[in-house]
């Protein structure tokens, strides 16, 4: 259907219309207002927002300041709904009410005091329905047409309503599966993090084992490196030794050889030691030979080998 030229959008979203284009309660509340001197017809302000995942709507309507009676002060109504279209509804209905409440008098005289119906034991609807012979008389043809339209409106309103109440109901079907997805999704998740705390857990004995081998190793190295130590030290002490006793080899080699003093002859060599060593077997079986000074060592040599022929 079409929006009237009052029906607007403002820059904050909010969308504003007197609400009768189309046939509901805001039209009844508009052409009984006009009944009683209305001049202006009560504007609606709608505004659409979502709240936890849900889509609502906040309706203001206001019946505006009679403008001859003083005493009918504006009536301003606040509903709050799912979509607009039915959420208006909703509030020209309560505003119907509300006019009825404070005007019982004003209202008796017309077809509109017969709404909204009440119980039976009320005394303001009693009030209202005891001109009833005056409406079913003069206007009865009136009266039946407020009835019907009524009646249809109501209808219509009832419609609407289902209609939210259906886009609701899918609304919460469409969020009871993501929430079933989601917890599914958390189950998985559970089980995962459970899984990896156990690996987590079984990492963490072997990091304790890890590290109780590192600290046996460190135990074992460093007792190793006390022995090296301890070692290192005894090469040392005899690499000392091993040094010392170099050196005084050294010293002994170094000493010089042992002055030799002359013969009472003044031979300055001394005698081969074989040749010594064959005359002490010479002497040991004839008596010690007597050797000439002037002997040269061929001469001794010969001697030596004359001894050996005898």
């Amino acid at each position: 259907m079409a929006a009237p030229s009052d029906a607007f959008w403002d820059q904050e979203g909010h969308f504003h219309t007197n609400a009768l284009h189309w046939e509901g309660f805001p039209r009844l509340l508009w052409e009984s207002l006009q009944i009683f001197g209305y001049d202006t017809p009560p504007l609606y302000d709608g505004y659409e927002f979502d709240e936890a995942g849900v889509p609502r709507c906040r309706v203001m309507m206001t019946i505006p300041q009679h403008p001859s009676r003083h005493l009918w002060q504006p009536v301003t109504i606040s509903k709050i709904g799912h979509r607009l279209v039915d959420t208006f509804e909703s509030a020209a209905l309560e505003a119907i009410h509300i006019f009825c409440d404070k005007h019982p008098e004003e209202v008796a005289a017309y077809p509109i005091g017969l709404f909204p119906a009440a119980e039976s034991r009320d005394p303001e609807w009693t009030f209202r329905i005891s001109s009833c012979s005056h409406l079913l008389g003069d206007l009865s043809l009136e009266t039946l047409q407020a009835l019907i339209r009524f009646m249809n409106v109501q209808h219509h309103y009832q419609l609407l309503q289902r209609r939210s109440m259906n886009q609701l109901s899918a609304l919460a079907q469409a969020h009871h599966g993501t929430i079933t997805q989601q917890l599914d999704e958390l189950d998985e998740l559970h089980n995962t993090m459970s899984a990896q705390a156990d690996l987590m857990a079984q990492r963490d004995v072997i990091i304790n084992n890890q590290e109780n081998q590192i600290h046996e190793r460190e135990t074992v190295i460093g007792q190793r490196d006390t022995i090296i130590e301890f070692l290192q030290d005894q090469v040392q002490e005899l690499t000392i030794e091993l040094d010392d006793a170099v050196n005084h080899i050294n010293n002994l080699h170094e000493q010089p050889a042992p002055f030799v003093v002359p013969d009472e002859n003044g031979n300055e060599e001394e005698e081969d030691p074989e040749e010594i060593e064959g005359v002490s077997e010479l002497d040991s079986e004839h008596g010690d030979p007597v050797l000439s000074p002037h002997h040269s060592s061929s001469g001794s040599q010969s001697s030596v080998g004359n001894f050996d022929d005898f």
